[in-house]
């Protein structure tokens, strides 16, 4: 299924035992807190810590993953870079800490000739007597209603791979990109995000024959992953396979109009143009779809105020009151105003959901 050695030979790639090791500093650093027997305190403790060495004000950057002792030392990385040093800091005196997947709305971004997807990983201390707690890097991609699920380290580590094997490919690294990707599958062949970067990067060298094949793997590992559907597309176009590419873009088609974030992307983007009345009726199809998240009734409460309706503008508020639903979250990050990383595109006319309009997705957990 990984086809031929089609690229050059790539460096050794990096063990996830040397990606997650702390140093004789870092060790000592954790140690400091530890001891303490209730669990609150010990992560209060450790976050505070944390938060005066200026681990909270790190460069934040999706498109960089580094190691636990880079981003210690560095101080820069993403979701994923924060969340491996914070478990790894916190196990190291005592907490049960765990990975967890959030299942955020897709957004992308075009990097190069490519389209990225990023997903959102934070972390999960778990207690026998207290509550359970949740430290997240990035609050702007965690909301108490948003899925999520909690990951072992296997797949925690798959991920750490993809998001290498992207950022390679990224940079037209197709050996670094294969060599990343295929110890990603090595920890995880039962998660989407690898299969589909490996046709990524097939379809980059032009082995459309092995794209084709990385792709359908991935819908056997998860038939709804719209990446994948996305990318047939385009290979079956390049093949010259018409009824297979119309086959799939319908099938695109119905995962767009059956994604309430879309019908908010939209609805957004005709906001921003002052079409009240369009960015009103996208709005009753996201909620139709979904009926709790909270920006869906924030937006129609803004779209409401600016056509004058005052007493909607206000129902539409209080409604999106009524169904947040706040994290558990004790410490959150960022080195952009609000807590916000780049490469979340926020403002109304730039924050565009999954699928875009054209483009090779890649995924980056």
């Amino acid at each position: 299924m990984l086809g031929p050695s089609v690229v050059a030979a790539a460096a050794p790639v990096i063990s996830i035992d040397a990606a997650r090791a702390l140093d004789d500093e870092m060790l000592e650093f954790a140690h400091r807190v530890g001891g303490i027997h209730n669990m609150s305190v010990q992560v209060e403790q450790l976050l505070d810590a944390m938060k005066r060495r200026g681990l909270f004000s790190l460069e934040y950057n999706d498109a960089a993953t580094h190691t636990v002792s880079e981003t210690f030392h560095e101080r820069r990385g993403n979701c994923l870079s924060f969340t491996m040093l914070f478990v790894e800091l916190a196990r190291s005196v005592g907490l049960r800490v765990r990975f967890q997947l959030v299942d955020v709305p897709p957004r992308w971004n075009h990097d190069s000739d490519l389209v990225v997807i990023a997903n959102h990983v934070n972390a999960v201390i778990e207690s026998r007597f207290e509550h359970d707690l949740v430290v997240d890097f990035n609050t702007m991609d965690f909301r108490g209603n948003y899925p999520t699920r909690v990951i072992g380290d296997d797949y925690a580590a798959a991920l750490y791979y993809t998001n290498l094997g992207a950022e390679a490919l990224v940079k037209r690294d197709f050996g670094s990109g294969l060599a990343f990707l295929r110890e990603a599958l090595r920890f995880n062949s039962e998660i989407p995000g690898p299969w589909v970067n490996l046709g990524v990067l097939y379809g980059r060298l032009g082995r459309f024959d092995y794209a084709e094949a990385a792709y359908l793997r991935a819908l056997e590992v998860d038939p709804g992953d719209r990446s994948a559907v996305s990318n047939l597309v385009g290979v079956y176009t390049a093949l010259g396979d018409k009824a297979r590419a119309d086959e799939y873009r319908e099938q695109a088609r119905r995962y767009r109009e059956a994604n309430p974030y879309y019908h908010y992307s939209q609805a957004q983007t005709a906001l921003a143009e002052m079409r009240l009345g369009d960015a009103l009726n996208e709005l009753r199809r996201a909620i139709r779809l979904k009926d709790d998240d909270q920006e869906f009734y924030s937006l129609q409460g803004e779209a409401f105020a600016a056509l004058g309706r005052d007493a909607d503008a206000a129902k539409s508020l209080e409604r999106a009151r009524a169904v947040a639903h706040p994290a558990t979250v004790v410490s959150e990050s960022g080195s952009q105003p609000g807590g916000m990383g780049p490469g979340r595109l926020r403002s109304a006319a730039t924050d565009v959901y999954y699928p875009p309009p054209g483009g090779p997705l890649l995924v980056q957990p």
